[in-house]
């Protein structure tokens, strides 16, 4: 089966600083494991076990929607 490309889902970050959701898309991420905080400024590493994971789901939910829009 061909690989499911993610690389445009965005996810969403939490600032360590002030707890404010920062979103990213997965090829932005892999580029520059970096989040800029929209409110307060705050510069912040990703966590980079965490976004594996969050990639890893959302591999599977595109690969689900993929099987389902295909059907039996």
């Amino acid at each position: 089966m061909a690989s499911v490309d993610v690389g445009e889902v965005e996810l969403e970050f939490a600032c360590p600083r002030c707890g404010a959701g920062a979103r990213a898309t997965i090829e932005a991420v892999r580029m520059l494991p970096v989040i800029d905080c929209p409110a307060c400024g705050e510069r912040s590493g990703v966590d980079l076990e965490a976004f594996s994971a969050q990639v890893t789901a959302a591999e599977a939910s595109a690969k689900a929607a993929r099987r389902k829009r295909k059907g039996p």
